[in-house]
């Protein structure tokens, strides 16, 4: 094997590599709660569609 071809071959596994060293740290990352979307698994709700039905609005008061 060729001087050349070593580098070529050397730079495409490092490459494939790194890339699967970040991808098993990112699936680390997203397993902590904390670190998801904060609606991810949640209805958006609709107060515009609620008001007009009649039903109360989010109670926006300071929490003691």
């Amino acid at each position: 094997m060729s001087n050349s071809e070593f580098l070529g071959s050397l730079n495409l596994v490092t490459l494939i590599i790194v890339f699967l060293v970040v991808a098993v740290a990112f699936a680390f990352f997203m397993r902590h709660r904390a670190n998801r979307h904060p609606m991810e698994g949640r209805k958006e709700r609709n107060v515009a569609k609620d008001l007009d039905e009649g039903r109360p609005g989010p109670d926006h008061s300071p929490r003691k």
